[in-house]
């Protein structure tokens, strides 16, 4: 396997990580890490690639931090006490009104997939 060169390091939820695995495994740069980490994404992939970008978009209204609004996508919480498990890692405080359009949202892109 040829190396890599980081180019840029951020955060991305795990439907765009799935889709740069699946690129270079196609382009020949597999290896077992590579491989089963790919066979992992698809088991609990919950959101498809545009579904994950329309979700980490509309969440930018309520949530600032990229790194939390990433979780969500990824993860995509089904309930009020996912959703707060998740904020709490933020210094903002977040209203029930809040928690309810995430889950609006997620719900909303979630069903697509």
């Amino acid at each position: 396997m040829s190396s890599l060169m980081i180019e840029e390091e951020r955060y991305i939820p795990y439907a765009l990580a799935k889709k740069y695995i699946d690129e270079l495994i196609k382009n020949g740069q597999s290896s077992a890490i590579l491989q089963r980490t790919f066979d992992y994404l698809n088991l609990i992939s919950k959101c498809n690639e545009e579904g994950t970008e329309k979700i980490m978009d509309e969440l930018k209204e309520i949530i600032q931090r990229e790194d939390i609004r990433v979780v969500i996508s990824s993860i995509c919480p089904m309930s009020t006490d996912e959703v707060r498990a998740i904020l709490s890692t933020d210094s903002k405080t977040y209203s029930q009104d809040d928690i309810d359009k995430v889950l609006d949202i997620v719900r909303k892109y979630t069903s697509q997939s």
